[in-house]
């Protein structure tokens, strides 16, 4: 999906937003946007084209008056901009619809926070035994160096349940009032706060705390709840504020963060305001990171597939989209569901975590979401060396199925901690030793099948072409086309990725259209240095098939000449 947003979260009930429709096309935002949809009065999102030169941004820029706020170094020209006095958001898009160097614009959407928390009383954590999480512990309680971001209001730091699993940046010196490890943000030693631009990333909502506490409440040490994960680093990346709202250009500095930092799980507990393409992009390339983003599928009981909520519906393998459920494994009556856009369930109502001075309940897809969030980290860290989509596959295979969530989410069941990470580890020492009170089964093997429910996916089409752009330059462009397997059905959603070879280097990649196909192009090749270059093939990816090549597949490499 696509577009960037300004957006208000729920807290406790994960976060009701309004949403774009999708299919964003080069600078025309305007014509897609959701007129309901609230957004921040004088913010835009703009991304120039590939080819665009920084004369050509600087005459854009100077030709609207704008000032430039950020430039994303994730997302390649994606800039977010400041309107002047008497330039709204819809003037601005226009005046860019036809600039043949801009990409898109899109306005910088609202999100809200809506929060419900129950009376504070001391509760059992059923949902850690929902998801046979003490079962894992008998294997592994986590690895107290994996790095999971809270992108949300941000956590109480300073928490007894929270304060040793705390991540402190290990290039910072706190208090000096220099960037040390030239990160672009001073002393930020627990995170970073994108709301306020600072760096105390404190939580004065509840929200991020209580979410933090599930993914990774210190365990073990006599003190209030244990989290999914007994060992682990939380890093604070708010971009909510204190009263529960934020924007889709601080959530995507926020993604940019924890990608720079080389984070490869966050926790996402909001949504709503449209389809972002800023976000989408910003998302889609964490997946460099092996980046997991873990996502609320939002509070409103409708169906995703029909009515998207965003990011939980970007169709982005590297999204795992997650529903709740109550303590007898029905799906919450609030919870949206999809059979091919919400990934599996999670115990998200009446749910015990930590919250700023202590404890206390709150419900919602929001408290479901850490769950898995915590698992991924858990998995991740007993398997270092597994790609995203192994983490991701393993996790979507062991689901304990639930009949509340059959035939409405693509998996058909909730989390299974114990089954998603697999094998059997060293004995665990005796200062981890997990609590002997509630024994569950032994961990389920991880099945040897590491099939989606979707099926397989191969390419069906690659081709290239040359075309001159003056007598020096040329630039080549690739055409990519992906089929399901056995039917040979074109595969829209499909992020293919590659890497050019024959005088230049990098990689590029390019999401399947409703036509199974996508193209990307390498501009600026010189006609006597770079005679000829190749593309080749390195991944296919989606959200519910696998890719996995058939004797009839292409060649997965493609060679183009000059013209």
């Amino acid at each position: 999906m696509k577009r960037s947003l300004f957006i208000s979260f729920s807290l406790v009930a994960i976060v009701t937003l309004v949403m774009l429709a999708s299919g964003a096309s080069p600078a025309s935002s305007a014509a897609n946007s959701d007129p309901s949809a609230a957004y921040v009065p004088d913010s835009l999102l703009v991304r120039f084209q590939p080819g665009a030169t920084a004369a050509e941004k600087a005459q854009v820029h100077t030709s609207l008056g704008v000032r430039v706020k950020h430039e994303y170094s994730l997302v390649s020209g994606l800039e977010n901009w400041e309107l002047p006095p008497g330039l709204s958001v819809s003037q601005a898009q226009q005046a860019l619809q036809h600039n043949p160097n801009v990409l898109y614009a899109e306005p910088d959407y609202i999100v809200s926070a809506d929060v419900t928390p129950n009376d504070p009383l001391w509760g059992n954590l059923y949902g850690i035994g929902k998801i046979n999480a003490p079962a894992a512990w008998d294997t592994f309680t986590g690895d107290a160096n994996f790095v999971v971001a809270i992108i949300d209001t941000g956590i109480v730091y300073n928490h007894p349940d929270l304060a040793a699993n705390m991540w402190h940046n290990p290039g910072e010196i706190a208090g000096n009032g220099l960037d040390d490890d030239g990160n672009g943000y001073i002393d930020d030693v627990y995170g970073w706060d994108f709301a306020n631009n600072d760096s105390d990333p404190f939580d004065g909502h509840s929200h991020g705390t209580h979410t933090a506490g599930t993914v990774g409440a210190v365990g073990n040490n006599s003190v209030g709840v244990a989290g999914v994960n007994w060992n682990v680093k939380l890093a604070a990346l708010k971009f909510l504020s204190d009263s529960g709202s934020g924007s889709t250009s601080d959530a995507v500095l926020a993604v940019q963060y924890a990608v720079r930092e080389g984070i490869k799980v966050s926790n996402n507990s909001w949504g709503g305001g449209g389809y972002s393409q800023a976000l989408y992009d910003a998302i889609n390339a964490a997946k460099s990171v092996g980046h997991i983003f873990v996502a609320a599928a939002g509070n409103s009981g409708t169906n995703n597939d029909t009515t998207p909520f965003y990011p939980a519906s970007y169709n982005l393998d590297n999204v795992i989209s997650v529903a709740a459920t109550d303590s007898v494994d029905a799906k919450a009556s609030w919870s949206n569901y999809g059979l091919s856009s919400v990934d599996l369930g999670a115990p998200g109502v009446s749910i015990y975590s930590t919250l700023p001075g202590g404890y206390g309940t709150m419900s919602g897809t929001s408290m479901a979401c850490p769950h898995v969030a915590g698992v991924a980290a858990l998995v991740y860290g007993y398997h270092p060396g597994w790609t995203y989509q192994q983490v991701r596959n393993s996790i979507f295979n062991t689901v304990r199925p639930v009949s509340s969530l059959s035939g409405i989410t693509v998996t058909g069941g909730v989390v299974n901690a114990a089954a998603a990470l697999g094998a059997t580890s060293p004995p665990l020492p005796t200062s981890t030793t997990p609590p002997t009170q509630t024994p569950l089964p032994t961990p389920t093997p991880l099945p040897t099948s590491t099939t989606l429910p979707g099926g397989l996916m191969h390419l069906g089409g690659l081709s290239g072409k040359g075309t001159s752009t003056n007598t020096i330059k040329w630039s080549a462009t690739v055409t990519v086309t992906v089929h399901e397997n056995g039917s040979d059905a074109l595969v829209s959603g499909a992020t293919v990725i590659g890497t050019w070879s024959g005088g230049v280097t990098g990689s590029n990649s390019c999401v399947t259209t409703s036509s199974g196909t996508c193209t990307i192009t390498k501009t600026g090749l010189n006609k006597t240095k770079v005679p000829w270059v190749t593309f080749t093939v390195s991944s296919v990816t989606h959200k519910t098939l696998v890719y996995n090549p058939t004797a009839n597949e292409v060649s997965t490499s493609v060679t183009i000449s000059k013209p």
